[in-house]
């Protein structure tokens, strides 16, 4: 959402995914996002809980948890420093565990409530642990490129897309993006429509490198 209004505000997504990789999976789940704005001040929180059906079998495999803090400067809060921290865990990919914290730099070409241009870099820590135990512990460089368009009636348009090399290995990168649409039911009530795509050169055995997900959801703003 583009609302700019200091104080809390978040909303409550109720989802219902389908996902091809290496099968056929229907994802059910909430995820929450929770937004503090105080002046040139703003802290995100992100959490994602997903309950799984594959191969005919019901278990809880995805989750994440973001916190991601931003600090306006320059003439009109032009660029923002921002620091971020993610932990998460994703059996289908073989993910039993993978932390990932970073600083940096963002730059806001456009920053109004209906219409958002961000670009922004900065160096992470990654921490991963795989499902046969496998520990590996890297430096990537995560650059996105956010797009925000507040439509008519009161519909929304938000695609982002992140490239995350290894800096000490080129060849290794993740290449995402997730793209979404976003119709007003009630004041309270929203519908969306969105895609995420993700491709990582250097995945574990049997995972395929470009995992495409489809993903529809009930929200409910506050």
């Amino acid at each position: 959402s583009g609302n700019a209004e200091e104080g809390w505000h978040g909303n409550i997504r109720l989802s219902l995914d389908y996902t091809k990789n290496t099968r056929e999976i229907l994802t059910y789940g909430t995820k929450n996002q929770v937004q503090y704005l105080k002046n040139q001040h703003r802290l995100l929180i992100l959490t994602d809980l997903k309950r799984v059906q594959a191969g005919g079998t019901d278990y809880l495999n995805n989750g994440y948890e973001h916190i991601r803090y931003n600090l306006d400067i320059g003439d009109k809060g032009s660029f923002s420093l921002e620091g971020f921290q993610q932990a998460q865990f994703n059996s289908v990919q073989k993910i039993g565990f993978r932390h990932l914290a970073g600083a940096g730099v963002r730059l806001n070409i456009f920053d109004r409530d209906s219409l958002k241009l961000w670009m922004g870099t900065l160096p992470m820590f990654e921490y991963e642990v795989l499902s046969d135990k496998t520990v590996s512990q890297n430096f990537r460089q995560s650059s996105y490129l956010l797009f925000f368009i507040e439509l008519k009636n009161g519909a929304e348009f938000q695609t982002i897309s992140y490239y995350q090399p290894r800096l000490d290995w080129f060849g290794d990168y993740r290449l995402s993006n997730s793209s979404s649409i976003e119709f007003g039911l009630f004041k309270w009530l929203r519908f969306s429509v969105g895609a995420e795509l993700l491709y990582d050169t250097n995945t574990p055995e049997d995972i395929p490198n470009l995992i495409f997900t489809l993903k529809n959801g009930l929200m409910v703003e506050f």
